[in-house]
């Protein structure tokens, strides 16, 4: 069995890295614009902010891994490329890029990683982001990054994650969530919504006041999934701070809570409404943007997380490697809807999918939903 708390270690950091920047894009953006409480300047969803912050921590995550495992032996998947930035129009916002990269990277030090000897400039920048373009497939090595999942839920101020994971031999080894508006404590979920959006407006919160977010991580194996406070609320990184983290143990539907999409894009809320009627959920469902889903559930703070894609969507890997790991060594269960394992060893979707995801504080609830699934899969039109 391998060892892999050096990659573990070293995505943890690169991932609190990550946080920071967005953080920082997230921050100016509500500050910029007196209205976003309502994600009303947003409907138009200029997508130049979630870009400076999608680019920028493609190109901090792919120099920060390069400059520890070399250059020749890390190679990346990822959701972005670099075509918009290469462009004339895109020069503005490289510009933007660059300097969030370089504000983050020359902190570097802070997070235990090293910095540049020099600012990058935008050749640097093009060629970290131009380095994430591996397919993946069932051989090798190969990280997984979605540098900003859930940019709707960034644009407004809400819920976002950044993911990581690395995955060897088409299997996830390790996985890093960073969901940097995601409390530490779950009491402070709806709370910090509203209070944020208020506080922001009148002073910039101090670090360290309170932990507004958090990074959580697992490697296969291991039994155990962790979250730690972002180095971004806290100032510093300490393993100290770590703590485990355990699914819920509710077995039975009726006290479970369900999470699900909140874009009805590309995901189908009639039919896990109408399922979770038929099992029995009575919780009103948590709504998380992103990824988050899968911290909720790996946490404990809800029991269920469904994905039916509509017609024609394909899942890809990046939405859910690290998620999966990290629910699975907390002690869940994550398969599509036949109750197959999610098979990450064919390229950048997740081939093979039956139906859907789904993902579960448990086997027995797990087993449960399966059914459900079935008894109900034939009368809806997805």
């Amino acid at each position: 069995k391998k060892d892999y708390a050096k990659e573990m270690e070293a995505a943890v950091r690169v991932v609190q890295v990550a946080c920071t920047l967005c953080q920082r894009v997230q921050d100016a953006l509500l500050l910029a614009d007196p209205g976003s409480g309502s994600g009303g300047v947003h409907s138009k969803l200029d997508r130049s902010p979630v870009t400076v912050a999608d680019w920028g921590v493609q190109a901090t995550v792919s120099w920060l891994l390069s400059d520890r495992f070399g250059d020749e032996s890390v190679s990346i998947v990822a959701e972005e490329d670099d075509e918009t930035l290469s462009s004339s129009d895109g020069t503005a916002l490289l510009e933007s890029v660059v300097a969030a990269v370089n504000g983050c990277l020359v902190e570097a030090p802070k997070y235990g990683l090293r910095s540049p000897e020099k600012d990058l400039g935008a050749h640097d920048v093009l060629q970290a982001i131009r380095k994430c373009s591996s397919t993946g497939g069932p051989k090798g090595r190969f990280w997984v990054l979605d540098p900003v999942d859930g940019t709707l839920g960034f644009v407004r101020g809400d819920q976002y994650a950044i993911a990581l994971a690395l995955i060897e031999d088409g299997e996830v080894v390790l996985g890093v969530l960073g969901c940097p508006n995601y409390p530490m404590k779950k009491e402070w979920l709806n709370y910090h919504q509203r209070y944020y959006r208020l506080m922001s407006k009148v002073a910039p919160p101090t670090s360290g006041t309170w932990n507004k977010g958090c990074v959580m991580y697992a490697h296969k194996g291991c039994g155990q999934a962790w979250m730690q406070p972002l180095v971004h609320d806290f100032g510093m990184l300490s393993w100290h701070n770590s703590r485990e983290v355990q699914v819920s143990s509710v077995s039975d539907p009726v006290s479970a809570t369900f999470c699900e999409p909140v874009e009805k894009a590309n995901s189908s809320h009639s039919f896990t409404a109408g399922l979770a009627h038929s099992v029995g959920l009575r919780n009103q469902p948590l709504r998380v943007y992103s990824m988050v889903k899968y911290a909720a559930i790996a946490r404990g703070d809800a029991e269920i997380f469904m994905k039916f894609a509509r017609g024609g969507y394909k899942e890809k890997i990046w939405d859910h490697a690290a998620g999966v790991v990290i629910i699975q060594e907390a002690g869940g269960v994550v398969t599509d809807a036949g109750g197959c394992p999610l098979d990450f060893s064919r390229g950048v979707y997740l081939e093979g999918l039956d139906r859907g995801i789904i993902a579960c504080s448990g086997a027995l609830l797990h087993r449960r939903i399966l059914e459900a699934v079935d008894a109900s899969w034939n009368s809806s039109t997805l």
